[in-house]
């Protein structure tokens, strides 16, 4: 048995009554099971379910689209194991979204992408990562300053020396989480509060390197 196989079995066991569950990709396959591999599935619930009673986890991050009749989730729990639903019928119910659920999710991607050695594009979301972080640090400048035309940089124009540091490191998922802890520290800029958690995408790493 792997984490797929005893996930796949906690959602049969957890929809409602008269629902149904029809697992595809990999996870249909044992042999071709690693680390990295997420669980495809595809319900047709006879009523709405809560994603964290659903899947025995904290959902960490996620992308949603809904159309009238499906609703499609791809979402990474906090310990780390990673879930894609069709949904038809009903709905899972989610929590509120962190306020950095596409830097978490893009992060979590692309730690899966470099594990399997797809460098582009793991590199490409690093980049939209970094970007991400660079406009909120942007954002801060002008709003400090009053003003979106700058004729000379700022002290906060370091953190441009430091993405172009980052993206120097060694190609690999911690360079996902690199990239993710960088822009928690931008985003502080434009909201002191903020308090990053990677804790999902640290365990979807572990995961991953444990096979």
């Amino acid at each position: 048995m792997t984490w797929q196989t005893d996930l796949l079995e906690r959602i049969r066991s957890q929809v409602p009554a008269g629902s149904t569950v029809e697992p595809y990709g990999s996870v249909t396959e044992p042999g071709t099971l690693d680390g990295w591999s997420d669980v495809d599935v595809t319900l047709t619930l006879t009523a709405d379910v809560d994603a964290e009673a659903l899947l025995d986890s904290t959902p960490w991050a996620w992308q949603e689209h809904e159309t009238e009749t499906t609703q499609t989730l791809r979402l990474v729990l906090v310990d780390g194991r990673r879930v894609d639903l069709t949904v038809l019928g009903e709905r899972v119910r989610l929590p509120t979204p962190p306020a950095d659920d596409s830097v978490r999710f893009d992060a979590a991607l692309a730690a899966v992408r470099f594990g399997r050695r797809n460098d582009l594009i793991g590199m490409h979301l690093v980049l939209g990562i970094v970007r991400t972080a660079l406009v909120d640090v942007m954002v801060a400048i002008d709003a400090e300053t009053g003003t979106d035309h700058h004729r000379s940089g700022s002290p906060l124009d370091a953190r441009a020396s430091e993405a172009h540091a980052l993206l120097a490191e060694p190609l690999g998922p911690d360079l996902a989480l690199r990239a993710a802890e960088f822009a928690g520290r931008c985003r502080t800029a434009i909201d002191p509060g903020h308090r990053a958690d990677w804790s999902g995408l640290r365990a979807v790493i572990a995961l991953g390197a444990g096979g």
